[in-house]
């Protein structure tokens, strides 16, 4: 049920974010991120891990490693997409045969993009430096805003393509899809989104069975980070015993409630308010949370690249006109039991579940389950 969602996530067993990161001499290579995920037993992460890292594979199949691009914020689905580049950079070294460097590749040294600005969390960007430090990455911090950094950043060197941890739900991941061009009066590059069908459950789950550090403001109730004036801890994690601290974000057992802490602060009074306690008690909370929706695309054509999803987009780019949130979008074998399986791990976290399948010669058929 949703309310057990927590429950399925690995046991953190008290660890915190501070305690989970390898030593940096002893920082895991990619191999070792690989053989974390393939050795738990939770097969929906297997799944979207496997997805996942063959989107990465992909990209650095297409694009030449030096005009590929990493956007880094500290935050917890970049913080995702950083291991699994560096896993599937290790993955694609070993498929390409690449004998001399398979057991050197300690790390990715993949450009990474910063945007740094003034209202940043001071734990954001001390984790973000202290992570490009500890897997060498090599870092470029760019202090203007996001378009015209891009601008700036492509004239001075090629890039292609840029890895974005963009998730379904995110107010800018509308119409996207894993490989989208970026929109139109933008510069032109692929933003390529690995884990654009990953849950707020599947980033928490992947993060504890990894071990490794995120950021240490998720140990202190945010669920959701921004900037400091549009960000609190979330009240839904408020801890009763002490009424003056919160659980960890991974403790959130519902993840349609994980933006519930950005909350605008509109005067020095709702900040105070909103800092003790979100400003809203926890029906309030679930109130201001849109009806939300998962899409499932059912095609083995689509899994083997016969076949482009463009009907998933298009059905996400309904839901949204007409007020609903889409949380995920995903695509199963055409399998009774994947299907079966998907939706019920769809329905305990979303108020309706659409899913399509693609039939031969005839358009997509679509279903709702309520």
């Amino acid at each position: 049920s949703n309310a057990d969602e927590s429950r399925l996530l690995p046991s953190p067993q008290l660890l915190s974010s501070q305690s989970l990161l390898l030593p940096p001499q002893v920082a895991s290579p990619g191999m070792e991120i690989d053989a974390a995920v393939r050795a738990s037993s939770d097969a929906r992460l297997r799944t979207k891990y496997d997805n996942a890292v063959y989107v990465v594979q992909r990209a650095f199949a297409l694009y030449p490693f030096g005009e590929i691009a990493f956007s880094f914020n500290g935050g917890k689905d970049s913080t995702v997409l950083l291991h699994l580049i560096r896993a599937g950079y290790y993955l694609h070294k070993t498929s390409c045969g690449d004998e001399a460097q398979i057991n050197t590749v300690q790390n990715c040294p993949l450009r990474t993009i910063y945007f740094e600005t003034p209202c940043a969390f001071p734990e954001i960007n001390s984790f973000t430096y202290e992570t490009v430090s500890t897997y060498g990455l090599p870092l470029e911090t760019i202090r203007s805003d996001f378009k015209s950094g891009l601008e700036g950043l492509l004239k001075e060197k090629s890039t292609k393509a840029i890895f974005i941890g963009t998730r379904i739900g995110d107010p800018n991941a509308v119409g996207q899809e894993q490989f989208s061009p970026s929109s139109p009066g933008w510069p032109p590059f692929m933003r390529v989104n690995p884990i654009l069908d990953w849950s707020y459950r599947d980033v928490w789950s992947f993060l504890l069975t990894c071990k490794v550090k995120y950021c240490s403001l998720y140990d202190e109730g945010y669920t959701s980070i921004g900037s400091i004036y549009d960000t609190v801890p979330n009240a839904l994690l408020s801890d009763s015993s002490t009424g003056n601290s919160f659980r960890p974000a991974y403790m959130l057992s519902d993840g349609r409630l994980e933006r519930a802490g950005r909350a605008k602060k509109t005067s020095n009074k709702t900040e105070t308010n909103s800092v003790a306690s979100n400003g809203m008690n926890n029906a309030e909370g679930e109130q201001m949370i849109s009806r939300s929706a998962s899409v499932i695309v059912v095609g083995d054509e689509i899994l083997f690249g016969t076949v482009e999803d463009k009907f998933g987009a298009a059905l996400c780019k309904k839901l949204h006109e007409i007020g609903w949130r889409v949380s995920q979008v995903t695509v199963v074998h055409n399998e009774i039991d994947s299907v079966a399986e998907e939706v019920e791990q769809c329905k305990s976290t979303d108020d309706v579940v659409s899913f399509c399948r693609l039939l031969h010669f005839r358009p997509f058929q679509v279903w709702h389950v309520m």
